[in-house]
């Protein structure tokens, strides 16, 4: 049986899950949307606007009645570091709570991309002291947040990035491989349900995929899912060290999607759009189409929410540390 303690931190994820969901609203229509009696709200409402993590926001248009006061989540109230990593390049945004970006910029890891990572941390530290989440995303393979494969960095290689920004931030950190984070992201922004996608990025690092099934992003037993320059292709490996110079780019496509086809059968594949792939989508289908029945062949279509998705799987790994915290 639940104690005190556990009912009260049930209650209050309660109203926090309400409130992320409805924006503004009041005691009364929280209490009917959460199921908890008038007074658990009152109490839990007063509790999280005295800690600052909820507001005031006026009052409802009144009926004849008292007006009801209106509340809503203080977005500011702790903020998120997103690090993308790509190449030379860490891309970094400060999120809300509300998932909108407050501050963002580009940092070129001229000395080093450890370095580059330690003084931006302490540099948002100074700025934002309600700093609670950080979660980075690499072009790399990351088993429970060590580097094991990294074409593109090579100091990053056998290090527990996790680890590593915890020690210097003191804060919690999730580190994923680039596509993990993507199709993640594209997931929650999706409109609709597939049963299964698989989403495939060519970089500056490589080719990788990141796979959702049924909702949850697919890792593998050991986070390898998704590397797919090991796939028995002839030259894969070289292929992200020469960034595909002289390949049948809509061939190679072809062959990963039938691999995907017959060993996941997906009813979606993403591609998301780069130079290389630039008006051959059409020829990538017609390939599949080729070499695969009818009942198997994913539809195929082809993003450019690339920069959107992966900000938004960000994101929801920085929500999932934020909510493990005792404090929120």
């Amino acid at each position: 049986m639940a104690d005190a303690g556990e009912i009260k931190n049930m209650n209050t994820k309660a109203v926090r899950r309400i409130m992320q969901q409805k924006g503004i609203i009041s005691k009364n229509k929280l209490a009917r949307e959460t199921g908890l009696s008038f007074p658990t709200i009152s109490r839990t409402i007063e509790q999280l606007v005295a800690a600052g993590e909820l507001e005031q926001r006026g009052t409802s248009n009144s009926t004849g009645g008292r007006s009801a006061q209106l509340f809503a989540i203080n977005p500011v109230f702790m903020v998120s570091l997103l690090l993308r990593l790509e190449a030379k390049k860490l891309n970094w945004s400060v999120s809300d709570l509300l998932g909108r970006s407050l501050e963002s910029g580009l940092e070129l890891c001229s000395e080093g991309v450890l370095q580059t990572i330690d003084t931006l941390i302490m540099r948002v530290q100074v700025r934002y002291p309600q700093l609670k989440a950080i979660a980075v995303g690499l072009a790399a393979t990351v088993h429970y947040g060590t580097v094991t494969e990294c074409f593109t960095h090579a100091e990053l290689r056998g290090v527990n990035l996790s680890l590593h920004v915890m020690d210097i931030s003191k804060l919690p950190c999730s580190v994923e491989g680039d596509m993990h984070v993507v199709s993640t992201g594209y997931w929650a922004n999706c409109n609709h349900s597939p049963k299964a996608v698989a989403c495939i990025y060519l970089g500056e690092g490589g080719i990788g995929s990141g796979i959702v099934i049924e909702g949850n992003a697919w890792h593998g037993a050991s986070e390898f899912a998704g590397e797919l320059h090991y796939l028995p292709i002839e030259d894969n490996l070289k292929y992200a060290r020469t960034h595909f110079s002289g390949v049948n780019i809509a061939d190679y496509y072809g062959k990963i999607i039938r691999s995907y086809a017959a060993l996941l059968n997906p009813d979606r594949v993403i591609l998301y759009e780069n130079d290389l792939i630039k008006g051959k989508a059409d020829e990538i289908r017609r390939i599949c189409a080729n070499n695969l029945p009818a009942q198997a062949i994913p539809q195929i279509e082809i993003s450019n929410s690339f920069d959107e998705d992966y900000e938004k799987g960000l994101y929801a790994l920085a929500g999932r540390l934020l909510e493990q915290q005792a404090e929120y």
